[in-house]
């Protein structure tokens, strides 16, 4: 098991499904070894760099928009989101996640494994409530970051 691990669930919980990310947080807890880190991001930001540095590994969860069918789940490595991230980013947040990624290797902060578990959304309307759908991808989540927390 890689010990020193950060899980940084990213979206906006008042935004439908865009929120899965924080609520992948939420879900999780109690459910993982104690010396993985949850961390509530909301939005991709120069202030996550700190949970990034000397981690062994991180995982980022969030929604997406590819058009495919909602609650699909996708695990993109960094080298993955550079190759598909659409201008200006994968991501439904003004700062994306290639920028995230591009400043940690810049400053030396990337994690040797990084992964990036994504989840088509279904609805973004105003509310806290996600789409079934999407609701349902939690527990295969809690399975891929199982995954990669066990090396």
């Amino acid at each position: 098991m890689i010990k020193d691990c950060v899980i940084i669930g990213i979206g906006n919980p008042l935004a439908g499904d865009d929120g899965i990310g924080v609520r992948a947080v939420e879900f999780l807890r109690g459910k993982l070894p104690e010396e993985v880190t949850l961390v509530e991001g909301e939005v991709y930001s120069l202030d996550l760099l700190p949970f990034l540095e000397g981690r062994e590994c991180a995982v980022f969860i969030d929604g997406v928009d590819l058009g495919e069918d909602p609650g699909a789940i996708y695990r993109f490595s960094p080298e993955e989101v550079a190759q598909k991230m659409p201008e200006p980013s994968l991501s439904l947040h003004d700062f994306g996640l290639y920028e995230l990624i591009a400043a940690a290797k810049l400053l030396g902060q990337c994690p040797s494994r990084l992964t990036v578990i994504a989840v088509q959304v279904k609805s973004l309307e105003t509310g806290t409530e996600l789409s079934r759908e999407v609701e349902d991808s939690l527990p295969h989540i809690q399975r891929l970051v199982l995954e990669e927390i066990n090396g």
